[in-house]
């Protein structure tokens, strides 16, 4: 900086005594004086200068605007920057004794143009269902926040790790990889416990199968403009050192894997300095579901923050926090009445055994859970929730929350498909037969099909993108491997009784980098038509569900049996699909 600059931002040399190094306890106390830095235009309190690991400490006049003004961006005029600064906020950290678990409350006071809020892997998919229903529970609450959050001048930042390079070309990455990135210092040993982790699952025994299918963020999170997304470590402590950020406020999923042990997590960021801490009521633990012990996902989330509030940072309840300030508004209820386990008319919860569903509503106490299990919607003149429910049949049920008869929780739904009993296996494989009809997904003309990209005509004992015929979590010998949309028609011979077959989503992605972007999209419905008549149809097919099983009396007389595989009305990309074990029981 020129004595020309120093002289209009009022900055004076220092002596040699002042100099201090980052390892200094004093750069980390209540306050945060670590990260504030000069920038190519400007300057904040703490300057860094050219010897390494040295800082320059100048003390300002708390009512000197110019000491508050935050550092321009880059290409930004110095005089534009200095605007009135907002109000300082009060925040209240919650930590836990770590033996007797004791809750300590300390108010601290920041500029809120010095804290960042970072929000981890607020992904569209996760191979868990309920887990990915419940990301969709708390994104509204999460929008909520991150609008205050950028009123008030905080940084945000979004960080869908292992997806982030599907973001390639967003200004919001693009700024972060022209950052200048520094070396980050190691100013914190981070050492604790290993925080509870169930597992990941909250779907009952009937745990779901590992993919990566998720490809980016929730469709509902809000991404603004001036918002930024960092992948590692390095990335955030350069815009910690772009903005001056003391502080770093956490969000999102799950909170014991994601949130805490990813590169720009919790734990690497806290070693590099800034003091920070986890927002309990915006973060949602890698799930567990044990409903005979009364441990369901809310109560994992609340043990984990607790193992957080004792071993590794302070949390705070951010809708709180903005309540105070005046900035939490929501035109509407924010938050969804909380299902367990959760499946949807899209990703149902196949069943064997009957099913065990809680219904929660942790940031609406008191609120009376409303509820119907023929899919019609829930009144305040519904039935009333007051235990688990015991689910034994196909369900679609539907829930609010009410208070003083007015709703005080976004509807939830949840769709539940019993399964019938195995079918036996067949006489007569279609495998060992030729259709009357075959179509599929492509062009159709003259009686001809030109399949499109990678599909194939129907193949026998195989899948159609080649290989064995993976469905239902096993590999079976017999079948037919297709892609929907298509149908095949076979005429009925007397001795036909019965049709009998399994039917899933076929699973060679999984075997393709775990799925990674893709096993969310396979969404196959098939159905089964006699002389045009729709006879049996399944729910929406997953990848790696059990398989649907039909086991269908073939009436007398009948002539036609036509065997469709159809998408699930989201598009047919991936919808690759299997009828195994498939075919006919003859009359004895």
């Amino acid at each position: 900086m020129t004595e020309q600059a120093r002289a209009a931002f009022g900055v004076r040399r220092l002596p040699a005594a002042l100099f201090v190094r980052p390892s200094s306890p004093s750069l980390t106390q209540s306050g945060g004086e670590l990260l504030a830095f000069q920038t190519l235009r400007g300057f904040e309190v703490v300057l860094r200068q050219t010897l390494p690991n040295v800082l320059v400490r100048e003390t300002c006049n708390p009512r000197d605007r110019r000491c508050d003004a935050r550092p321009p961006a880059i290409g930004q005029d110095p005089a534009s920057a200095a605007t009135s600064p907002p109000a300082l906020i009060h925040f209240t950290w919650q930590t836990r004794d770590a033996d007797t678990g004791t809750i300590r409350l300390t108010t601290e006071t920041v500029d809120p143009r010095r804290v960042g809020v970072i929000a981890v892997d607020v992904w569209n998919f996760h191979w868990c269902k309920t887990a990915t229903m419940r990301v969709d529970a708390i994104v509204p609450r999460i929008n909520q926040a991150l609008d205050a959050a950028r009123a008030l001048g905080m940084t945000v930042m979004l960080c869908p790790s292992d997806v982030v390079d599907n973001y390639a070309g967003y200004p919001q990455r693009e700024r972060v990889l022209a950052l200048p990135l520094l070396p980050v210092p190691a100013v914190v040993d981070v050492t604790c416990p290993p925080a509870p982790d169930p597992g990941g699952c909250a779907c009952d025994s009937t745990r779901c199968a590992v993919n990566y299918g998720w490809d980016g963020m929730h469709p509902g999170l809000r991404i603004a403009p001036e918002d930024w997304m960092p992948d590692t470590q390095a990335e955030v402590y350069a815009l910690c050192r772009k903005f001056g950020l003391t502080h770093l406020i956490y969000v999102g999923f799950h909170t014991q894997v994601c949130l805490l042990g990813k590169p720009m997590g919790l734990r690497a960021m806290k070693s590099a300095g800034p003091k920070c801490m986890l927002a309990r009521d915006l973060t949602d633990a890698h799930p567990g579901y044990d409903p005979a012990q009364k441990f369901t996902p809310d109560l994992n989330t609340e043990q984990v923050v607790a193992h957080f509030e004792k071993y590794l940072a302070p949390t705070i309840h951010f809708e709180q926090e903005l309540t105070r300030l005046g900035r939490w508004n929501p035109p509407a209820p924010v938050d969804a009445v909380r299902i367990a386990p959760w499946g949807t008319l899209m990703r149902p919860h196949l069943f064997e055994q009957p099913v065990i569903v809680t219904l929660a509503t942790p940031h609406q106490p008191g609120a009376e859970i409303r509820y119907t299990l023929d899919g019609s919607p829930p009144t305040t003149q519904s039935a009333p929730y007051a235990q688990p429910l015991v689910i034994t049949e196909t369900t679609h049920l539907r829930t609010t929350a009410f208070r003083d008869g007015q709703s005080v929780s976004r509807e939830s739904e949840a769709f539940y498909a019993r399964l019938a009993p195995m079918p036996p296996a067949p006489d007569v494989h279609l495998s060992d037969l030729e259709p009357v009809r075959s179509v599929g997904f492509g062009h159709s003309y003259g009686g001809q099909v030109r399949y499109a990209g990678n599909t194939q005509p129907p193949q026998k004992d195989r899948a159609n993108p080649g290989g064995p015929l993976r469905t239902n979590r096993q590999t079976y010998q017999r079948g037919l491997g297709v892609h929907a949309p298509c149908a095949l028609m076979y005429a009925l011979q007397p001795d036909y009784q019965r049709f009998v077959a399994l039917a899933g989503v076929d699973e060679h992605l999984v075997g393709i980098s775990h799925g990674s972007n893709l096993a969310q999209y396979p969404s196959v419905v098939f159905k089964v038509f006699i002389d045009g008549t729709e006879a049996a149809a399944s729910p929406v097919m997953r990848l790696q569900s059990p398989a649907w099983r039909f086991d269908l009396e073939l009436p007398r007389g009948a002539q036609r049996i036509n065997l469709v595989a159809m998408d699930a009305g989201d598009g047919s990309r991936e919808d690759f699909a299997n009828w195994v074990d498939a075919g006919f029981v003859l009359r004895r």
